[in-house]
């Protein structure tokens, strides 16, 4: 006749099924928690003149253009001032802001390749005189081209905590697959043990 499956076998199997469907979902959410952190929240987007403001500690921003355009003619008229009235050592309130060519194209980078941007350049937020401190305020972008532009900074802690919350997620789907495993083989070994008592 059929044999009778006793209670802690099945009780193991529904926990250990569970904790494998729990894994599944784990390594769903990574998945998703790491897609969203490559969402860039751009500053502007397709403008040709707009302001950045800087309320405190920061690296700087690239900027992007639409692919095909002419990058070096784009570059030499795109011009960036810092703040009014404020001024730093090399740097005269209201002033050019140093800006750095870049014009490439990195095929490596999905975001870049979705838009169909490239690096047009980038700047840095200079110190506030004396300090290590960035100078806040607003930061005048004006070019002959749409730019977009991309808070460096922001960017990098988002994608770094992206990451690790996906391999958080993904140390706790293997730990639920392994916990779930594990229960699965001591209700087959209670089975077994089962069949021979009888």
């Amino acid at each position: 006749g059929a044999m009778a499956i006793s209670k802690a076998s099945k009780t193991l199997f529904v926990v250990g099924s569970l904790l494998s469907l729990a894994a599944i979902f784990s390594i769903i959410v990574g998945m998703v928690v790491g897609n969203a952190a490559r969402i860039i929240d751009w500053k502007a987007a397709g403008q040709s003149s707009f302001t950045l403001t800087v309320s405190g500690d920061h690296c700087g921003f690239s900027l992007y253009m639409k692919r095909g355009g002419d990058c070096d003619k784009v570059y030499s008229n795109t011009v960036i001032k810092g703040p009014e009235g404020k001024s730093s050592e090399g740097f005269i309130g209201g002033g050019d802001i140093d800006f750095y060519k870049d014009c490439k194209i990195d095929d490596t980078s999905e975001m870049e390749k979705e838009e169909n941007l490239m690096v047009l350049g980038h700047f840095y937020i200079p110190e506030k005189s004396g300090t290590k401190n960035s100078l806040t305020g607003d930061y005048k972008v004006r070019s002959s081209g749409n730019l977009w532009a991309m808070d460096v900074c922001a960017e990098f802690v988002e994608a770094v905590g992206g990451i690790m919350a996906m391999l958080g997620l993904l140390a706790l789907a293997i730990a639920l697959i392994v916990i779930g495993l594990i229960l699965c083989c001591v209700g087959c070994c209670c089975l077994q043990s089962g069949k021979g008592g009888q």
